[in-house]
């Protein structure tokens, strides 16, 4: 079964102003990181949704065997568009994707390789009773995100009766799934 990503670099509405795909993780940057922590648990294609700084972001990562899609209209849309853009594009690619923003850079590859290893259409790992990412979608389910009207997105989309009763949550031991780079 092939696992492909999508990850949300394109920076929407925030309220830091620091941009979070740059910050130093360690001797890197957190986008790098999670891509490095993707390819590790063998997770491809890679797709990185880029907008503000684009053209930076993009080159900062060329290197690293990934698909760049940037969202021209970041800065109007929501999260939501960015994500409907990267699986709109990765729907035939892969069995399954996990969808992530750069916000968390850092969770472990053996959390990614568990949350692998669900046979769930949907899941997500769950640290000390908190969802957090990435979220692992089936691909036969990405038409019914793509086709979500709802307002908060994603979020809600998955607390739906009919995701919830067949989403599966992964208890790990990985901080990283919730924990934020820090802004400022």
């Amino acid at each position: 079964m092939t696992t492909g990503a999508v990850i949300l670099a394109a920076g929407h509405k925030s309220s830091t102003t620091s941009f979070q795909p740059m910050l130093p993780v360690g001797d890197t940057t957190a986008v790098k990181r999670i891509i490095i922590t993707l390819q590790r648990a063998g997770v491809e294609p890679v797709v990185v949704i880029t907008g503000d700084r684009g053209e930076e972001l993009e080159k900062h990562i060329s290197k690293m065997r990934v698909v760049c899609l940037r969202n021209g209209e970041y800065a109007t849309t929501q999260l939501f568009d960015s994500i409907c853009m990267g699986l709109n594009y990765i729907e035939d690619l892969c069995d399954r994707v996990l969808v992530m923003p750069t916000k968390v850079p850092l969770l472990l590859s053996e959390t990614i390789e568990k949350i692998m290893e669900s046979e769930a259409p949907l899941c997500c790992p769950v640290y000390e009773g908190r969802r957090g990412h990435p979220v692992m979608i089936a691909a036969d389910w990405i038409p019914k995100i793509l086709n979500y009207q709802g307002e908060y997105g994603l979020r809600s989309f998955l607390r739906e009766p009919e995701a919830d009763a067949v989403l599966e949550e992964i208890p790990v031991d990985d901080r990283g799934i919730i924990q934020a780079v820090e802004t400022d």
